[in-house]
């Protein structure tokens, strides 16, 4: 194999990781032309085609085959360029990313006012809270000028929110507290009203039997028996003038009629 009249490529001038110069391995190169792997024959690239599929006389050879390679460095020297050029791609890689589980939410504060283990709501331990949110905003506004000047700093809405909260949850815990005493109350208050009743019931009973059996009163003498009311014509007086007025009505809506139509 002849090589080829192109220059002789130097091997310092090939990126490292295109060629191969390990010990105990075929030496092999990376074709500039075709971009592929072929292995180096008495310091010349071995001859090679297009198409790896066709061989022979149609397959087109490739323009690197035969290209002389000018060894003008050691394996010890490629071997630092390797290391050289894998740190470098290493430092290009982007770091490992490592997925952490997310943190639960902390339970808002205006769900503080559920009810406690012993039924009650937790309203004593939200009224410490409120005083100190109160606390906390009535200090910042003195200390921090943004909203010692009627505006508001990151900070200062913040702590806001947080007093708005707390008190949403003890207005709830409130209600939650009143509606608890009522239904006590109710609870307490339906046995008396039982036995209340149970102890008028006999006279109640007792009232409604005599009703039953107690004779009609009779009628007051010279009281009318019903209301008279006074009947209403249903004819009307003179019946002669009425069928006169009647015609005379019908005449004027045909004449009206007529007028309306068009010439």
């Amino acid at each position: 194999m002849r090589p080829s009249r192109r220059p002789a490529l130097k091997a310092s001038e090939i990126p490292p990781q295109n060629l191969n110069l390990r010990e105990g391995e075929c030496q092999s190169i990376v074709c500039p032309d075709c971009d592929t792997w072929h292995p180096l024959y008495r310091k010349m690239i071995k001859t090679h085609h297009l198409d790896r599929e066709v061989r022979g006389g149609r397959a087109p050879r490739c323009p690197g085959s035969a290209w002389l390679i000018d060894m003008d460095i050691s394996v010890e020297q490629w071997g630092e360029m390797m290391l050289a050029a894998d740190s470098t791609a290493t430092g290009r890689r982007s770091a490992r990313q490592h997925y952490k589980p997310l943190e639960q939410p902390p339970t808002p504060i205006y769900r503080l006012a559920d009810r406690g283990p012993q039924g009650t709501p937790t309203l004593h331990r939200l009224l410490p809270l409120l005083e100190r949110a109160r606390h906390a905003v009535d200090q910042h506004r003195t200390a921090c000028s943004l909203c010692k000047a009627d505006g508001r700093c990151a900070a200062g809405r913040a702590l806001e929110v947080r007093l708005a909260e707390t008190d949403a949850s003890c207005t709830i815990a409130r209600e939650q507290l009143k509606h608890q005493e009522r239904r006590q109350f109710d609870r307490a208050a339906a046995p008396n009203r039982q036995s209340a009743w149970a102890a008028v019931l006999p006279a109640v009973q007792d009232a409604d039997i005599r009703r039953a059996v107690a004779p009609v009163p009779p009628a007051r003498p010279g009281a009318p028996a019903q209301a008279e009311v006074p009947s209403v014509p249903t004819e009307p007086d003179d019946i002669e003038a009425y069928d006169r007025r009647q015609a005379e009505l019908g005449k004027q809506y045909a004449r009206k009629a007529l007028a309306a139509l068009p010439a």
